[in-house]
């Protein structure tokens, strides 16, 4: 052995006997958890990232009163807690909230990846070392408690208690402002959930985890945090409410302060209040809006919360389900690195590098890389108080997955964007061939004068022949196809829960050969205020905002019939492929296809022209498509008009159409008026518009013992149980309609629907 290696062998000896000297003797020098007590320990506790386990503390009951909020920091942790399932994994760890305007694809704010840089300061490294120890801290929280001994300051360690929650910092945000609200709040009450996530997402203290997407981990400044802001423009005659009620929550670091500060300014709660509650003069009156639960200090109404596919979150436990799925699904990589099994479908927007992807089809999420490692993403859609969901595409083709919708024989249904402006989409599995049959042949059988097939009208009132618009018509409202397609219907467009007044009843269309209809808007307008209803949906009337289209007849290219959206390009065509009205109009008339059939320069010739230059829609049996009339904020969207073009061939198009309303249609109780038409026409000895519709109660007097377990039908639509047990039924009908009463399945009382405004019925 040469001289060197035997020096070598002595030092690694020496080496060894060193580490194990050490190893031995460091207890008694230096206790290994010396870092974890002294320094890991009190930053966790001060970030609130850890709880303490209170069945380690000392018993001594001075010192637990002293120690009550480290027992039970949260007031609402237990049920938190039941509701997580006793794994005690957080399912929002790693997983950042979304948010989006209603109706933007564009997030409008994010959740922050990493803690404020003031926790620690600037000389400290600022926003880069923030975010580094922030995830290193979230890691220690996932894998060890801290327990503190307060009996003896120099006897502390930190164990591992996989059965300790460890809550996330959206779990705490969620959990501080469910403590801000003085009444009792349920997690499972979505009026609760509503406001207490209003409040969360608002809250621009410096504990708030939510920044606008592009903004840096230094900006505390509201504007740079969020872009959540009101998308409309504020009267300077008329003040938000909430700016000089707010002032109280004004920055303390701020020196000045005038009555007039408005709301953006305010460093406590973002613009998103603003968005969320948009004034008294802005908010229209749901059904539910005695429900609603106003936020805890501001006292605002609070917005509702939607999946891109527009399941509307009801309850914490479907939050956390929610979050639970985005981790399940696997994505793809935005780097275009390795591609990984993925069970929802991903589409890539006009931004390659952040595709968004749809997880088991209800919530849209990304896997998106940065410095801190890999997160999950959870996009939600704020939609503002009165106001209704609606999809956000970001581009033609974008698919949109609804498997919470049934259509017939169980089949998925989906969307997919044939337009951006106006926004039209195709739904695929709506309805059925059987469904369009019966509603064709329930039209046609329909007797009574408001609801027979006859000349189509128009206007306000509907009582008026348009020359543009020469189709017939007839409603159907209570049938039982009608009934299943409008709950499709609504239950696609994001309502949680079904609401008559929301809805028209299902308009049936037959186009002969040479009728059409001009393009119009289905918004209602009314300009000059001369009706009694309000229309005036970007305030606080009611208005259409959504129209589906039900096509039932086959009809080939070249035949006609399709509907036409004059703002519209054919989906997927380039720009430089876009076809002139001149060029179309002369290419008709050198076709000869209408050629003795519409006159040469009349409206009609003008709109087959247009539908084969513009976006058309060509009718298949059980085709459906979904177009929007209102913007977010309630204005009306002039890109939506359309018109049915004239059909060319011996063969008549069948279609149907159901109208949704922002808010409380006309015709029902709480529908918005305009007071000073009312009383004129009230002075006039002028009747009340909708007078053909007949308000009708149907109650059980529950004395013939035959008529305990009673089904109420309209024809043969089951309508709702009418036994001893269940409430009286409030219906809006018409004369001459006729409403059975079973049992057993026998009819044993017809009631048919008389001339006067207000009737009841008793069995």
């Amino acid at each position: 052995m040469s001289s060197a290696t035997t020096t070598l062998v002595k030092v690694g000896i020496i080496c060894l006997l060193s580490y194990v000297i050490g190893v031995l003797l460091s207890p008694y020098l230096l206790p290994v958890d010396f870092m974890t007590v002294n320094y890991v320990t009190p930053f966790l506790k001060q970030q609130s990232l850890i709880t303490t386990n209170n069945d380690a503390l000392n018993n001594n009951n001075d010192d637990n009163d002293n120690n009550a909020e480290e027992k039970a920091p949260f007031k609402y942790e237990a049920p938190y807690q039941q509701i997580i399932g006793d794994d005690n994994d957080d399912p929002f760890h790693n997983v950042d909230i979304v948010l989006h305007r209603n109706g933007e694809p564009d997030p409008c704010s994010r959740q922050r990846v990493q803690l404020p840089s003031s926790s620690l300061g600037e000389e400290n490294g600022g926003g880069l070392f923030t975010t580094l120890l922030g995830m290193m801290m979230e890691w220690f929280g996932n894998t060890a408690t801290a327990v503190t001994n307060k009996n003896d300051a120099d006897v502390a360690a930190a164990v591992v208690d996989e059965k300790t929650l460890i809550l996330s910092p959206l779990s705490q945000s969620i959990l501080r402002s469910a403590e801000q609200f003085a009444k009792p709040l349920s997690f499972d009450s979505k009026y609760d959930i509503d406001a207490v996530l209003t409040f969360a997402f608002a809250d621009n203290t410096p504990s708030s985890i939510f920044s606008h997407p592009s903004s840096n981990s230094n900006g505390n400044n509201n504007e740079e945090q969020s872009s959540c802001g009101p998308t409309w423009e504020q009267d300077p005659t008329k003040p938000y409410y909430l700016d000089r009620f707010l002032q109280q929550f004004q920055d303390p670091t701020t020196t000045t302060t005038t009555t007039n500060t408005p709301l953006s300014s305010n460093n406590k709660f973002s613009s998103l209040i603003k968005y969320c509650d948009m004034g008294i003069d802005k908010t229209p009156i749901q059904p539910d809006y005695k429900h609603l639960v106003r936020l805890a200090q501001v006292k605002s109404l609070p917005c509702t919360f939607h999946t891109r596919e527009g399941v509307r979150v009801d309850s914490l436990s479907m939050l956390m389900e929610l979050a639970r799925e985005v981790k399940r699904t696997k994505k793809k990589t935005s780097d275009g690195g390795e591609e990984e099994e993925e069970e929802g479908e991903c589409s890539v927007g006009d931004d390659d590098n952040n595709p968004t992807c749809t997880a088991s089809s209800i919530s849209t999420t990304s896997k998106n890389k940065n410095d801190n490692g890999v997160r999950y993403e959870l996009h939600l859609y704020a939609v503002s108080a009165g106001r209704v969901f609606m999809f956000a595409p970001k581009h033609v083709g974008e698919i949109f997955e609804l498997p919470h919708v049934q259509g017939p024989e169980g089949l998925p249904v989906s969307l997919e964007v044939l337009s951006l402006s106006p926004r039209v989409f195709d739904i695929y599995n709506f309805f059925d061939r059987d469904e369009s049959a019966k509603i064709v042949e329930k039209a046609l059988k329909e007797t009574t004068e408001t609801h027979r097939m006859k000349r189509s009208t128009t206007g306000a009132s509907g009582y008026h022949k348009n020359s543009k618009r020469t189709s017939e018509n007839g409603f159907d409202t209570h049938g039982k196809e009608a009934q299943i397609v409008k709950r499709r219907c609504m239950h696609i467009l994001g309502f949680d829960e079904y609401e008559e007044s929301l809805t028209d009843g299902l308009q049936v269309l037959r186009y002969n050969k040479t009728t059409g209809y001009y393009p119009h808007l289905d918004w209602i307008d009314d300009p000059r205020k001369k009706e009694e209803h309000n229309y005036d949906s970007e305030g606080v009337g009611s208005n259409r905002f959504a129209t589906i289209l039900l096509y039932m007849t086959d009809l080939e290219e070249g035949d006609g019939g399709e509907t036409l959206f004059s703002h519209g390009w054919p989906a997927g065509q380039a720009e430089e492929d876009h076809v002139q009205y001149d060029d179309a109009i002369k290419a008709l008339r050198e076709s000869g296809d209408v050629e003795g059939i519409l006159e040469r320069d009349s409206w009609e010739e003008t709109m087959v022209a247009k539908c084969r230059s513009r976006l058309a829609v060509r009718p298949h049996s059980s085709r459906a498509v979904l177009f929007y009339s209102q913007h977010p904020d309630g204005k009306p969207d002039r890109s939506s008009l359309h018109g049915g073009c004239p059909v060319i061939t011996d063969q008549p198009k069948w279609a149907a159409n159901l109208w949704v309303w922002n808010s409380i249609r006309g015709g029902f109780p709480g529908s918005p008026k305009n007071e000073d038409v009312v009383a004129k026409n009230r002075a006039a000895n002028k009747s009340p518009e909708n007078n053909q519709q007949k308000s009708v109660k149907f109650f059980n007097t529950k004395s013939d013992e035959r008529m305990r377990h009673a089904q109420l039908f309209f024809q043969d639509t089951f309508w709702g149980n009418y036994g001893f047990d269940d409430p009286p039924h409030g219906i809006n009908s018409f004369k001459g309609h006729k409403w059975h009463v079973k049992v057993d399945g026998e009819i044993v009382k017809t009631f048919t629907i008389g001339k006067e405004k207000r009737q009841e019925f008793h069995i």
